[in-house]
């Protein structure tokens, strides 16, 4: 790794964990929703998933850290469970997720102090 690899680990990294946080909030909203209100609000979760699951994948072919290919991985795991109906089930999958994708923002912080850039 060198430090413009550390920067772009860490940029895509911390991008993704916020995003996955939101996530994980708009999750929780679907059980208040019932009938075509649910199905709507699935079917735009269903897309901000699918938008942070392509984000992830740039990560992962920018930096080739396959922490974000994982996470990526879980997320359409999430989506398969919020398809399901198994809410919590996907919230677990995007806290997986989330996990993953903070690890290289972690690597990358190492490496940039241990090389003087912080």
């Amino acid at each position: 790794m060198n430090a413009k690899e550390a920067v772009a680990a860490y940029q895509f990294s911390e991008r993704s964990k916020s995003e996955l946080i939101a996530a994980s909030q708009i999750l929780a909203t679907l059980y208040d929703y019932k009938g075509a209100e649910r199905t709507a609000a699935k079917r735009v979760t269903t897309n901000f998933l699918e938008l942070f699951r392509s984000n992830l994948m740039l990560g992962f072919n920018a930096t080739k850290n396959r922490n974000f290919q994982q996470a990526a991985d879980r997320v359409s795991e999430a989506i398969s469970r919020l398809e399901s109906d198994e809410f919590a089930e996907a919230t677990q999958k995007i806290g997986d997720a989330v996990s993953l994708a903070t690890t290289p923002a972690q690597e990358a912080w190492e490496f940039l102090s241990e090389h003087g850039f912080l």
